[in-house]
């Protein structure tokens, strides 16, 4: 393979890792959120901001 194609699936691998990152975190965040912990606990443990777990509750009907 040449180093361009290299470069190009490496950035892609490493999208779509942090893809999936986002994607567990957000599931983290509203199976903590239906078990009624606190916004602040829950952006402390999943490293969101305040306001992204407030977007997720609200856009998941949680809050």
């Amino acid at each position: 393979m040449c180093n361009l194609s290299e470069g190009v699936e490496r950035r892609g691998i490493k999208k779509g890792i942090e893809t999936g990152r986002s994607a567990e975190k957000v599931e983290t965040a509203i199976g903590m959120l239906k078990e009624n912990l606190s916004v602040d606990m829950i952006a402390r443990v999943t490293k969101l901001t305040v306001e992204q777990v407030v977007e997720i509750g609200e856009k998941n009907a949680l809050i």
